[in-house]
């Protein structure tokens, strides 16, 4: 099958970001890790879909996520209140999501025009270091406008592109794990802002004025032709900026695959007859095989990253799935199409073929897995909302007294996220489709 050019961009864009064979971080029971940003990091989309990802992949360890994320911040006003709002946390790790706020006006063809920033950085890092915390760099995102690389419809979004360079490169220099999803994401987002349809992108190249610089204007029009009669791109929620559930799950998977995580959840190889074939981070029991119709237990040693707010976000992005390979096997089924039940609720139809080649269950959206998502998610955002702000405000005020309260209560919210992200057995019936 041909693949389309936009899903072409997302493997591209998505997979380049991974070169290191080991996780680019390895967190340990009772780490710590403050996320502090803008307002990008303050909507708790993103950075609550990436404590998800690491609370099912780790549910045997005690693991503890802050969210310091304040609207309109640059790194000096993050400096401003590093002390309160993030050492007091006593983190482990600091990631830094900052960019948005500082380009300003900058020139981005301005070789310095990054100075302050990373002058803003470098004392950042300083300070996380000062702590014994280790610091990640973030890039900010880019503005969802449209825009290709050399071909900018905004200027806000052109002017993130120096900022991340100049990060990328203080990161080296400086020895800091640091995260370019702005380069990723702008060959994600701008062609599925603009090239919707030939059109649309015939319209979009004929508003480029000359100094945006568009430097091959055939490849582009060639592109536009081969998106003709193809699928409309897909809405996001929020606005260009503040993308909604699906655009944050696109800004998530992009940092975790950076971080080059650990894909595999578990998988499963079962015959047709019920026999075992191989089982890797899960146990298979109650294995049967009766008039056509197969069926088993599963429990796993840990659970698929919660996909429930993905939504189009898996269209844009289908390699989401790849970063939570759940997978079952079932090989020697007469040709035909099954359906696949879990604890009795329908949850696919496939093919003997689909399931003979391997599934990754991890995008299944109703029965036991989409409620152990619907009751992950809405606790880490009690915890990151308004648990967190009130434990920050207390912080900032040092009132003792009610410090000490706010922490009783987040204590309270994580243990009952760490009851919910333990998995728990699932039974399985596969049987030939009516």
């Amino acid at each position: 099958m041909k693949m389309k050019p936009l899903v072409l961009l997302c493997l591209v864009a998505f997979g380049s970001r991974i070169s290191a064979a080991e996780p680019a971080l390895t967190l340990k029971d009772n780490d710590t890790w403050v996320m502090a940003g803008d307002s990008m990091t303050d909507t708790r989309l993103h950075t609550n879909n990436i404590e998800a990802f690491y609370r099912t992949r780790y549910p045997q360890l005690h693991l503890h996520f802050r969210n310091s994320g304040v609207g309109g911040n640059r790194t000096g006003s993050m400096l401003d209140r590093f002390d309160y709002d993030i050492a007091a946390w006593k983190p482990t790790i600091v990631s830094i999501e900052l960019g948005l706020n500082d380009v300003g006006s900058a020139n981005p063809d301005d070789k310095n025009c990054a100075d302050g920033y990373i002058a803003g950085m470098t004392k950042l890092v300083g300070n996380i270091r000062a702590i014994n915390a280790r610091p990640i760099l973030i890039s900010a995102s880019p503005v969802n406008d449209g825009s290709l690389m050399n071909a900018w419809v905004g200027d806000r979004c052109h002017r993130v592109h120096p900022f991340t360079v100049a990060l990328i490169e203080f990161g080296k220099k400086e020895n800091v794990l640091t995260i370019d999803q702005y380069h990723p994401l702008l060959a994600l987002w701008g062609p599925n802002k603009t090239l919707d349809n030939a059109n649309a992108l015939a319209a979009h190249i004929r508003l480029l004025k000359p100094e945006h610089n568009v430097p091959d204007l055939a490849s582009l029009q060639t592109f536009a032709k081969s998106w003709e009669g193809k699928p409309a791109a897909i809405q996001f929620t929020g606005d260009d900026v503040h993308l909604g559930p699906a655009g944050q799950y696109t800004m998530a998977a992009t940092i975790l695959a950076a971080l080059n995580v650990d894909r595999e959840v578990s998988s499963a190889t079962i015959k047709a007859d019920g026999t075992i074939v191989d089982a890797k981070s899960c146990k298979i029991t109650e294995a049967a095989s009766k008039n056509g119709v197969l069926s088993f237990t599963r429990l796993d040693a840990r659970s698929p990253w919660p996909l429930g707010g993905a939504g189009d976000a898996l269209t844009l992005m289908p390699e989401i799935a790849d970063l939570s390979r759940y997978m079952l096997t079932v090989s020697g089924l007469a040709a035909g199409q099954y359906t696949v039940t879990m604890d009795g609720t329908l949850v696919a139809t496939l093919s003997d073929k689909e399931l003979a080649k391997g599934w990754n269950m991890s995008t299944v959206a109703d029965g036991p897995l989409g409620e152990r998502s619907r009751r992950i998610l809405p606790l880490i955002t009690e915890l990151q909302t308004p648990l967190n702000n009130a434990w920050r405000a207390a912080s900032k005020d040092k009132d003792a007294a009610k410090l000490a309260e706010a922490q009783k209560a987040i204590d309270a919210c994580e243990a009952k996220v760490q009851d919910a992200v333990q998995p728990t057995a699932i039974h399985f019936v596969i049987a030939p489709a009516k």
